[in-house]
């Protein structure tokens, strides 16, 4: 997982497997990162070519808690395979997802 800020914007690009072991790994330094931030956040999503039910959890974790604290994460860069998993668990309704990075930034800069 890369973490980098561009603008007011908190960039995640998360790993290729969002498996159990790596969602453990990573699950925590993600949440502090988001929570920390307190604002705009983007998963980039488009190197991710597996992502298990842990990994939905993770994300929809992460929405709840910084919406309260006045933040937003949004999800761009959706494989095929994994924008029908999105589709359909309905996480699709639940977040602003988004087709590349440069989109995505541009629709927090308005």
């Amino acid at each position: 997982m890369n973490l980098e800020t561009i603008g007011d914007v908190l960039v995640i690009e998360l790993p290729e497997r969002l498996d159990a072991a790596v969602i453990a790994a990573i699950e925590q330094d993600l949440s502090a990162a988001v929570v920390a931030h307190r604002g705009k956040a983007l998963a980039d999503m488009s190197g991710v070519a597996f992502v298990a039910s842990l990994a939905l959890r993770m994300l929809i974790n992460n929405l709840r808690t910084v919406e309260p604290l006045g933040g937003d994460l949004r999800i761009c860069g959706l494989q095929p395979q994994i924008a029908e998993i999105f589709r359909k668990s309905r996480f699709d309704t639940l977040f602003k997802i988004y087709l590349d990075r440069a989109t995505a930034l541009d629709e927090y800069a308005k």
